[in-house]
């Protein structure tokens, strides 16, 4: 049957016996029922009793599979390794599906997990990683942000104020701006994750900032003898417009992340919209639900002096703002000053994507010399998963090897049995951050490399979004030929490995295989009348690898049916070599031709897998940054070794990795700031309508600027796209101090005040409410910066970023926009009033033509 039955016939067979395929539909009384044909056994036995022939010759039964086949269940544990706190187990991967959320799918799956263990009495699930805890982990450590942040917030408002009744009144802005914001962002499809919430958090000192305002000028009106609802409407009117012109400036920073695209747009968008949802809630009520309230709450006012610090606090101010008013140019200088050497220190720390961030999951990449047999490879990974078993801070430990899912999936083939992932999970109340973990698992587990010359990897950031920026260094080598790109990366990567800050350099070669590479003699050849192609052909068919026929469906799963021709063997690159092929004459006669007689052989290397991108081939040639480096400061440098490397034509090299993400991501970033500030001067040109004043305020942007580099140098941060996102907000929050500022001094020389007194008396009297609103705001950030909750790194960044530019800016605001008011604004009554005129004439005119009423009965 040799010449009858191939491998490929019975395959050609199986596959047409084990059929099942709907045929049609046929109709009965309107009823339209689907026509099936054939099904699939179920069993070996069945397997084995399939008729595959029918021979029609007498004598001669119908040939089944059993008659031709052995037929036998295989199982592949030989090749699968998998290590859950000791002992054997099965390691499974569950991913949700678009559209759903991670923290429910998570505890839906763990829900589901209780109820097996239920069922059934001996089982134990073990969960290694579960983003759902990290991220519920983070969101509780931001609610807890809020909390604190608005709790700091109120009693700001007693020391300034000190009155209740008023405090009682800013601090109902701070739930009712919330709630609205939320149901904003549930309209609007944002849900409640770490981004949305972050906004929140970010925003919920800003909250009481347009109250503040309000509460104060009603206050002081109250405390000058106006009646409740005389105080309400004026103090409400005559701010009205300063402080939707400030809330629309901070707004309207986030309005530029429309034209920005790719993951800082992703990532950011809701965080915009939540934070802008927020404040346009708090200006709302601050217009409505504050002064009703006022009008009720402070019917009755007792006398409360300044305090004696507050007093002394605004004699130090005035003295010092008349000193600045004489010496304009010095100021100057100092504050540009200050400015170039804070940006330069903060630059000089280098660039990030995502700061660090702890977890209590982390994984191990453990990998041993190439050929090592999965069974030594398994025996040095539980050598390690003891060691690791034994450490007090670690829960548990799950190991498999590297590539075992897919070799399961492939049946087979080529799988590494030199490398296995090791998944820990670290306990909760771990007293040791991740990095200091790892550093003392390297050390612990030191001896074991050595011994077996295994490397060893450790990424703590593989739950976190640290991860989404990527890791170290990559160099895109592409071009056409193979032979050259590996030449090329190998040059590269000796470029890579001479800059300092550089570690564990790949020249893409790492994961390529031996290649045997068969040359034909074409003038040989075609004496055999014998082409390339039918070379090939005869080689490919001899290498191929079995693959699955069809399929055996039990009842509790399918099992893929490989066929295998009994007398094939393992080919090694000796018995390539000795191969011999056959050729048929064109008399009919049949000739044996070996290999070696026609071609000769070349070892060399070839990547297992062919990349490509942008119709080019590419290798990739990548590096790890060293502890203690910055990998915007080592791309740097590699840069510059780079420009000095000339590559043959047609080859070029591309960076991509950590530091292009951070550069692109920056680029964009950088693009909506210059948006943000367009937008900003425009919205205050058309409230002021004036070119001037907004002008003016315009510089409170770069003192934020300065607060904020000096912050990032202070608390040793990297400049890092979320970072970033503080200089945006702040520039936003920062004009909302020079627009209270400058309004009030236009309003008093449109009373006709003297240029010079209105600038010392508009300092004075919005010493206060500058003070305050941005206490609230940096208080109620503190806790992000002081909090030592999972998750919380996330947010540093910019809460500090935004605590340092408020600290700053505040101070300097309060000094250097009167300066510049001092020397652009003209001893008439300015031209650019028309914001005080508005407040005075218009917001409260308004007011009072909608309270005419109650106001001349009261």
């Amino acid at each position: 049957m040799n010449g009858v039955l191939t491998v490929e016939t019975v395959e050609k067979l199986l596959q047409a016996q084990n059929f099942s395929m709907p045929a049609g539909y046929v109709m009965e009384e309107g009823i339209s029922y689907l026509i099936r044909v054939g099904d699939k056994p179920e069993t070996i036995e069945e397997m084995k009793k399939m008729p595959l022939l029918n021979l029609e010759m007498e004598g001669v039964d119908i040939i089944t599979l059993g008659d031709v086949a052995d037929v036998f269940m295989a199982d592949n544990q030989a090749d699968i390794y998998a290590n859950v706190n000791g002992a054997p187990g099965i390691m499974v991967t569950i991913q949700k599906q678009t559209g759903y959320s991670t923290g429910d799918v998570s505890d839906k799956i763990l829900a589901k997990f209780d109820q097996l263990r239920e069922e059934n009495e001996g089982l134990m699930l073990i969960t290694l990683m579960d983003q759902g805890i990290y991220i519920d982990l983070v969101m509780d450590s931001i609610i807890n942000n809020i909390l604190f942040g608005g709790v700091l917030a109120v009693l700001i408002l007693i020391l300034f104020l000190k009155d209740l009744r008023p405090t009682a009144v800013i601090a109902c802005s701070i739930p009712i701006s919330l709630i609205t914001a939320i149901v904003c962002m549930y309209f609007s499809g944002i849900t409640l994750n770490v981004i949305s919430l972050s906004g929140l958090a970010l925003g919920i000192g800003m909250l009481v900032d347009n109250s503040i305002v309000v509460i104060e000028n009603i206050y002081r009106m109250r405390k000058e003898g106006r009646s409740a609802l005389e105080a309400a409407i004026e103090g409400a009117g005559e701010v009205a417009a300063a402080i939707m012109a400030s809330t629309l400036t901070t707004v309207c920073v986030f309005l530029p992340i429309v034209f920005t695209e790719g993951i800082t747009r992703q990532l950011f968008v809701d965080m915009g919209l939540t934070i802008a949802y927020s404040l346009l809630a708090s200006l709302v009520i601050a217009l409505t639900v504050v002064p009703a309230m006022a009008s009720q709450v402070l019917v009755k006012t007792r006398e409360t002096s300044e305090g004696k610090f507050f007093t002394w606090l605004a004699g130090i101010y005035d003295k010092l703002l008349g000193v600045a008013l004489r010496f304009k140019p010095v100021v100057f200088v100092l504050v540009v000053a200050l400015l170039a050497a804070s940006a330069a220190a903060s630059y000089a720390k280098g660039t990030a994507f995502m700061p660090d961030m702890d977890s209590t999951q982390f994984t191990i990449t453990l990998t041993l010399p190439k050929d090592t047999p999965l069974g030594k490879t398994g025996e040095i990974t539980d050598e390690v998963v003891e060691r690791l078993m034994a450490r007090e801070d670690v829960a548990d430990v799950g190991a498999m090897a590297s590539s075992s899912s897919m070799s399961m999936l492939s049946g087979g083939g080529n799988t590494a049995t030199n490398a296995t992932t090791i998944y820990v999970t670290l306990k909760e109340d771990k007293e040791k951050g991740n990095d200091v973990i790892a550093d003392e698992i390297m050390e612990q587990a030191s001896d074991i490399c050595e011994e077996n010359q295994a490397e060893m990897e450790i990424d703590t950031s593989s739950m976190d979004m640290s991860a989404l920026g990527g890791s170290g260094i990559t160099i895109q080598v592409r071009g056409r030929d193979i032979d050259t790109l590996q030449k090329i990366a190998a040059e590269v990567a000796g470029i890579v490995e001479g800059v300092e800050g550089t570690e564990n350099v790949s020249d893409g070669l790492g994961d390529s295989t031996g290649e045997l590479r068969v040359l034909i003699d074409r003038d040989k050849a075609i004496q055999h009348g014998m082409t390339v192609a039918e070379v090939f052909q005869q080689m490919a068919a001899k290498l191929a690898e079995s693959s699955s026929a069809t399929t055996l469906e039990s009842v509790e799963m399918e099992y893929s049916v490989y066929v295998k021709h009994a007398g094939d063997m393992e080919l090694t690159r000796e018995l390539v070599k000795g191969l011999v092929l056959d050729r048929t004459k064109q008399d009919g006669t049949k000739e044996k031709v070996p290999l070696a007689d026609i071609a000769t052989f070349q070892d060399t290397i070839s990547p297992k897998g062919v990349n490509r991108i942008e119709q080019n081939r590419y290798i990739a040639v990548t590096a790890e940054i060293a502890e203690g480096y910055n990998v915007g400061l080592v791309s740097g440098v590699l840069e510059g070794e780079l420009a000095k490397y000339d590559p043959p034509a047609g080859y070029t090299l591309v960076m991509s990795g950590e530091n292009e993400t951070i550069t692109e991501a920056m680029g964009q970033l950088y693009l909506m700031l210059l948006l943000a500030l367009i937008f900003m001067y425009l919205i205050m040109v058309a409230q002021f309508q004036s070119l001037l004043s907004p002008f003016i305020i315009m510089f409170t942007i770069p003192l934020a600027f300065t607060g904020g580099f000096l912050g990032l140098v202070a608390s040793d941060s990297e400049l890092s796209v979320v970072a970033l996102i503080g200089f945006v907000m702040l520039s936003g929050i920062i004009v909302n101090n020079g627009i209270v500022l400058v309004d009030y001094m236009n309003q008093l020389r449109s009373e006709g005040m003297e240029k010079r007194e209105a600038i010392l008396e508009a300092g004075r009297t919005r010493l206060r409410p500058v003070l305050m609103t941005a206490l609230t705001t940096i208080l109620a950030l503190c806790t992000m910066v002081f909090s030592h909750d999972m998750g919380s790194e996330m947010g540093r960044p910019m809460a500090v970023v935004t605590i340092g530019g408020l600290t700053y800016g505040t101070l300097l605001t309060l000094v250097v926009i009167p300066c510049i008011y001092d020397i652009f604004s003209r001893e008439k009554k300015p031209g650019d009033g028309a914001l005080a005129k508005a407040s005075q004439g218009g917001w409260k005119k308004w007011f009072q033509k909608k309270n005419q009423a109650e106001w001349e009965e009261d």
